[in-house]
């Protein structure tokens, strides 16, 4: 038996064959020389990837390491960001997840604390971070209340970073990274949800600037927020508006009740020959689509992340739980069958960790990644539904009221599996994907 076990010994005759045969190609010297290394990726196959032994280190990919490892930034921003919610949220959540408000204090206070600007660049005030920041920023706060990650922010920032005019980002980029601004998207409409072509906002062109018609639904924070990034059909096509709550031809129709994510309240409104300059259109007219794709790319990767916070978070309560009920002269906790139950469920989180991480590595590589996010989100999607069950089944009873979170983490994992893309949207997505 070798060091490996049986397992090892299959990878080791396997590594014996292909090495014959890469040797004779001349493309590979050596396969594996132990479990899980790599020493020379194929010339011919610029997506190789495997496992590696060494820490945080995944493999290579086009050349390039795959290094999921934390650097000491990201490890004081996960420390920092599980504090804030473990001190500012959670003493507050359940109160705003009931009500249904826009928490406005805590808001302030993310600005304050550099989480509302993370992927901002420094010279408009921000984190500079890129999507692994953004992941590991939603993650934590997910672990109390997803619903204070509002992800139109995020989204608007993104679309202005990259598609924006130099002068809409000296203007807005340090106010929505301070939290002097509140920013939403505004996409669906009744009759379209992820079909462009259906949309029936439009903008009609005149010498000064557009006019913009139409109806919007299901938008968080349409109504708290200063600046909405309105989709609209222009004479060239699908374009993005940065629209003014405040201005004339702005109106909310109905604030909406929602399962979930209710301290990000989800409102219906209408544009009616609301004026705009031409200097409030992001990016070329018709440009809309690279636009939306390049933020919900992004924002793919921070749902996933807030339902892998969510599991994580009402997993960790449940086995702080199952550790200390007492069962007779045992805890919860020793009984093999509960035992599993926790192993299985960490797997599964661990498996959602890791293809997120590559999505947000992508992401940050500069690679359309946008095969991985709608992995990740689905994976993330699933997992966090059979977790979020499988804690209240831990806990027995005592996960069935209203006093613990978990039912809050059930209405919001179920949200999150709907909102930026359902996840048989991101089925479509993986499968044109792969079979074009």
């Amino acid at each position: 038996m070798d060091e490996f076990g049986s397992f090892g010994s299959i990878l080791i005759q396997f590594k014996n064959k292909l090495n014959k045969k890469w040797n004779r190609t001349g493309q590979y010297d050596s396969f594996l020389t132990k479990m899980g290394s790599i020493n020379k990726i194929p010339k011919n196959d610029k997506n190789f990837l495997c496992l590696t032994t060494s820490p945080g280190v995944l493999g290579t990919k086009g050349g390039k390491t795959v290094d999921f490892k934390r650097t000491e930034s990201q490890k004081a921003l996960q420390a920092s960001a599980r504090a804030f919610a473990r001190n500012e949220i959670e003493p507050e959540a359940r109160e705003f997840d009931e009500k249904g408000l826009f928490p406005w204090d805590t808001f302030r206070k993310m600005g304050r604390e550099g989480f509302l600007g993370i992927t901002v660049p420094a010279s408009y005030g921000g984190g500079n971070g890129g999507a692994m920041e953004y992941s590991i920023l939603c993650e934590e706060i997910a672990k109390t209340s997803a619903a204070y990650i509002h992800n139109g922010h995020y989204q608007t920032e993104k679309m202005l970073i990259h598609h924006g005019t130099q002068e809409q980002r000296r203007e807005l980029l340090p106010k929505l990274a301070s939290g002097e601004y509140l920013a939403a998207t505004a996409v669906s409409e009744t009759g379209v949800g992820s079909s462009f072509n259906a949309m029936a906002s439009t903008a009609r062109r005149e010498k000064d600037g557009y006019i913009l018609n139409g109806e919007k639904v299901h938008i968080n924070d349409a109504a708290e927020a200063q600046i909405i990034n309105f989709f609209a059909m222009a004479p060239q096509g699908l374009t993005v508006f940065l629209v003014d709550p405040k201005l004339p031809g702005f109106f909310i129709r109905e604030k909406m009740d929602p399962i979930g994510l209710r301290a990000s309240p989800i409102y219906s409104f209408r544009l009616q020959e609301y004026r705009v300059p031409e200097s409030r259109r992001v990016g070329e007219e018709g440009q809309g689509a690279r636009a939306f794709f390049s933020a919900f790319n992004r924002s793919r990767i921070g749902n996933a992340s807030c339902l892998l916070g969510i599991a994580a978070g009402a997993l960790e309560k449940a086995i702080a739980f199952i550790k200390d009920r007492k069962v007779g002269n045992k805890v919860v906790a020793d009984f093999q069958g509960i035992r599993w139950m926790v192993a299985e469920l960490s797997t599964k989180l661990e498996a959602v960790g890791l293809l997120r991480d590559r999505a947000a590595w992508m992401e940050d590589q500069g690679e359309d990644p946008v095969r991985e996010t709608s992995m990740a989100k689905l994976l993330a999607g699933e997992v966090s539904m059979e977790v979020v069950s499988q804690a209240i089944q831990l806990t027995g009873s005592h996960g069935c009221y209203r006093d613990t979170p978990f039912e809050r983490y059930l209405r919001d994992a179920k949200c999150l599996c709907i909102a930026g893309g359902t996840l048989e949207v991101m089925k479509n997505n993986i499968a044109r994907q792969i079979l074009g």
